[in-house]
């Protein structure tokens, strides 16, 4: 009987044991707080692995959210983020948000670097929140535009990100908040999906009445332009 090869067993590099106890270590105790050595030595590796793979701490931190981003796009794709109805991709991106915030979703790293950066923000602040959170809120901002209709201003459209935004945050930020809602500092995966529906019918009551106020959605500067243009043909 012939004998069997056993396939050996794959084992990650280097770069990809750094960076992925790296993810764990920047998104449990933020940039501050972390040390590269530490790093290092969850990974088993040479003290000056960091330095050489990815130029320093910075560089490793840089890495460590675009790995984020992608666990994020992936557990997003999971969730229906793509679905083309708008409602059902509002309540998916909250749902997934609430969820990362108490580490009981996929792709939470994101959330909880985001939140480490507003609470105690790193040299990288800019550059990773530019680079990293700007795609994200503009797919929001396009969907809005969507459902609130045209001659939409961006300060509404900014005002429904905000008060979007907010509904996340005041729950994390308030332990009253959740024990009122949830009875628990903790809320379940199954609660977080309920106060997902209800703050995005919420929402949608919210878009609703903007959209029936007529005129309200037009940029003061349109409207300017436009009463300019009417006036010069009166004079005419």
């Amino acid at each position: 009987m012939p004998s069997q090869t056993k396939s050996p067993k794959t084992r990650m590099s280097v770069p990809d044991r750094l960076l992925k106890h790296a993810c764990q270590l920047f998104a449990e105790l933020g940039y501050q707080k972390t040390r590269t050595q530490d790093v290092c030595r969850a990974a088993r590796t040479n003290p000056a692995a960091v330095n050489y793979h990815f130029g320093g701490k910075a560089g490793l931190y840089k890495a460590v959210w675009d790995q984020a981003l992608a666990d994020a796009i992936s557990a997003s794709q999971a969730e229906a983020l793509s679905s083309n109805a708008d409602r059902e991709w509002l309540y998916h991106y909250l749902r997934a948000s609430i969820l990362a915030l108490y580490d009981t979703g996929t792709g939470s790293d994101l959330q909880r670097l985001i939140q480490h950066e507003l609470e105690n923000p790193s040299p990288l602040k800019n550059e990773v929140i530019e680079r990293h959170m700007t795609p994200r809120v503009q797919e929001l901002e396009r969907r809005l535009r969507r459902m609130l209709g045209p001659g939409t201003s961006d300060f509404q459209v900014a005002c429904c990100i905000v008060a979007i935004h907010s509904q996340c945050t005041a729950v994390n930020l308030s332990r009253y908040m959740r024990e009122m809602l949830f009875e628990s500092d903790h809320p379940t995966e199954e609660q977080v999906q309920g106060f997902a529906r209800e703050i995005c019918a919420f929402v949608m009551g919210g878009i609703r009445a903007m959209r029936a106020v007529p005129g309200q959605g037009k940029d003061k500067a349109a409207d300017k332009k436009t009463s300019t243009k009417n006036q010069e043909q009166t004079d005419k």
